[in-house]
């Protein structure tokens, strides 16, 4: 009997970012064990990216309002719906009441900064109401355990999964070139470049670079990503590294052309303090590039192991000019360090989550 599930999610495909990615790997995995989902984005551009088969997604709907009916509307046409998918704790007031309106099982989706913030009562009775919790990282499970009332079976790890294309490979003299990076060494850095995410750790970075340039004189910051505080932070790369072209800012990179910075560059430096995973890090690790992450959240699941790299405080300036003297004398990572991340374990764990929340007896009724 195939399992339908209507996907509540901030966006999927059409989008960019590490939570859109994990959703299109979430329900590709889940339509191979022939589910059908119906994806309802709040934000994204699904006219340009087409779904697997198996997946239909509607156009975003913007406004909390408006997403809501929407919603209500979709759930209503595409009955009957065996599991109700929220892909953000913000929507989980509005998953539960469709889940309960429909007699569906209820899963919630939390990736770290999402339930790291937001504790208000109507949102913790929703989570709490969840069948099942699924988290990017222990971390993320562990904090949400620690003030929400779930049963621990409840919540599982479901970590990012790194794609087929991020594999080890020769550095591209010619993008080198394109890029005109120089002859390196090249700190890499990829993220968005928003005001809400200065946690990002861009400008600890920046400021580290006198003294690294010291010692390599050619060494350059290689910064891809492009958001609202981009003017700010070129503003603050030319202060704090001293010099003019020693930051370089690529703008967006598409999914496609990432693998090929990853391999040309020689460290991928990010110490953020906020990650709910980070599969950046993940990415530049299963192209060979050791990492440098900041201390909290969930980058340690996504830094498992000196194999991948390490995690410094991002405040500790020495420690972190340390570590890229550090690993830029190391040379590239194993790439087993990364198999247990890769796409058939992924999907396997995100099967066998399906099928233990299909057996389970619902703990919501629909409505007569």
């Amino acid at each position: 009997m195939t399992t339908r599930i209507l996907a509540l999610v901030g966006d999927c495909y059409g989008a960019r970012g590490g939570i859109a990615r994990y959703n299109q790997d979430l329900f590709g995995a889940l339509a191979e064990s022939g589910a059908e989902i119906l994806v309802l984005p709040r934000l994204g551009a699904p006219d340009t990216v087409l779904p697997p088969p198996g997946v239909q997604q509607r156009p975003p709907v913007f406004g909390q309002l408006r997403f809501s009916i929407a919603a209500m509307w979709a759930a209503w046409r595409y009955r009957p719906i065996d599991i109700v998918f929220c892909g953000h704790v913000f929507m989980a007031p509005l998953a539960f009441v469709l889940a309960r309106l429909l007699g569906a099982h209820y899963w919630l989706q939390a990736h770290g900064t999402d339930i790291w913030g937001d504790r208000r009562r109507l949102v913790r009775l929703a989570i709490e109401a969840a069948d099942q919790v699924t988290t990017v990282s222990r971390a993320t499970r562990r904090i949400l355990l620690g003030w929400a009332d779930l049963a621990p079976e409840r919540v599982r790890v479901l970590p990012n999964t790194v794609g087929d294309q991020f594999v080890p490979g020769p550095p591209s003299d010619a993008l080198r070139e394109r890029l005109g990076l120089g002859p390196g060494p090249i700190l890499l850095t990829v993220g968005r470049l928003a005001a809400s995410e200065r946690y990002k750790g861009h400008e600890q970075v920046f400021a580290c670079l006198p003294a690294l340039r010291a010692e390599f004189p050619t060494l350059v910051h290689a910064v891809a990503g492009e958001g609202d505080d981009r003017a700010r932070l070129e503003a603050r790369a030319e202060e704090l590294a001293q010099q003019a072209g020693v930051v370089r800012f690529l703008g967006y990179v598409p999914g496609g052309d990432l693998p090929d910075l990853y391999r040309l560059a020689d460290l991928f430096v990010m110490p953020s303090s906020e990650e709910g995973f980070g599969i950046v890090y993940l990415e530049a690790a299963a192209c060979g590039l050791r990492v440098i992450g900041g201390v909290g959240g969930g980058i340690a699941d996504a830094i498992p192991d000196a194999r991948v790299g390490v995690t410094v405080d991002p405040s500790d300036r020495t420690a972190l000019i340390g570590a890229v003297r550090r690993l830029l004398g190391q040379g590239r990572v194993d790439p087993t360090a990364t198999e247990a991340y890769r796409r058939p374990h992924f999907a396997a764990a995100a099967r066998l989550l399906l099928a233990r929340l299909v057996a389970r007896p619902r703990r919501m009724r629909g409505m007569s």
